[in-house]
């Protein structure tokens, strides 16, 4: 099985970070998690021996802090030198382990002028969260089309980060493109949003276009878990980090962001939209259909 770990970054203020991205890091949980447990212990004992790991929680080098000079990585006592040494050793953690990853993204600026053109009312807390969700779809894809390459014998189980604002969203979405089961005619009391890469010029309750997207190697549901208590999740969330950077023309990232680039399968995936059924009523999900 593999597991892939997903976590997303640029979320707060759009004139500070005008992308969100989602990266996903691919993780043969026989062959390799116990090795990169032992990786993360070696590099904790080695830059903070002094860590206790409360309640069994390992240290995570959250690369926000690590770059601002915050939490555990006070400027005070880490340099800016130092700091970006450390994040260079963990750049080189995809690399060093094989590490397949997936990256997804959508320019905020770009998706708000849509969303005005589109649906005027939309509010900022929808497009944030909308945008999210394209983003994590992107990524998805570009696992589904590795495994179909790489892994064809095998599933995938998506870990990702516990965002409580997106999360109900995200599981909804999971569960449709996950949904293998034979189709059946649409009732009259369902609508279908259509969640996805095509950008219609007109509103569209019913799906009009190619194969909806459907993975046939993703199964279970997509579990949530906070970084502190999911070792490996730190990963997506330096890849996700050096990537949003990269967009945003950082100062400082480039040597970073090289060093995962290698690793970084399928940057261009077409993909088709995802149908998600639901009772006609539950405008929590249908108010945005056809985003």
């Amino acid at each position: 099985m593999q597991l892939v770990y997903l976590d997303e970054a640029g979320i707060s203020n759009t004139a500070h970070e005008p992308y969100v991205v989602v990266a996903g890091v691919i993780v043969n949980a026989d062959k390799k998690w116990k090795e990169l447990e032992r990786h993360f212990l070696a590099l904790t004992e080695e830059l903070m021996p002094d860590y206790v790991p409360f309640y069994g929680r390992q240290l995570i080098f959250h690369a926000k802090d690590i770059w601002h000079g915050t939490g555990l990585f006070d400027r005070q006592k880490w340099p800016l030198a130092k700091r970006l040494a450390i994040l260079g050793r963990l750049a080189e953690v995809p690399a060093q382990f094989r590490l397949p990853i997936v990256i997804g993204y959508v320019n905020r600026v770009k998706y708000a002028a849509y969303c005005k053109e589109r649906q005027p009312e939309t509010t900022q807390k929808h497009q944030d969260t909308w945008t999210h969700i394209e983003s994590f779809l992107n990524a998805v894809r570009r696992v589904e089309k590795w495994m179909q390459t790489n892994a064809a014998d095998e599933v995938a189980m998506l870990i990702a980060e516990d965002a409580d604002n997106v999360k109900k969203y995200i599981g909804a979405l999971h569960s449709s493109y996950t949904d293998r089961s034979p189709e059946k005619p649409q009732g009259d009391d369902e609508i279908q949003a259509i969640i996805g890469p095509v950008r219609r010029s007109t509103p569209s309750m019913f799906w009009q276009g190619p194969e909806p997207f459907r993975s046939q190697y993703i199964v279970d549901a997509v579990h949530f878990a906070k970084k502190e208590s999911s070792l490996l999740l730190q990963i997506a969330d330096h890849c996700a980090f050096f990537a949003k950077r990269k967009l945003m023309k950082c100062q400082h990232v480039s040597p970073l962001y090289a060093k995962i680039a290698p690793q970084i399968v399928f940057p261009t995936v077409l993909g088709s939209d995802v149908i998600m059924r639901m009772p006609i009523g539950d405008t929590s999900l249908s108010r945005n259909q056809d985003l």
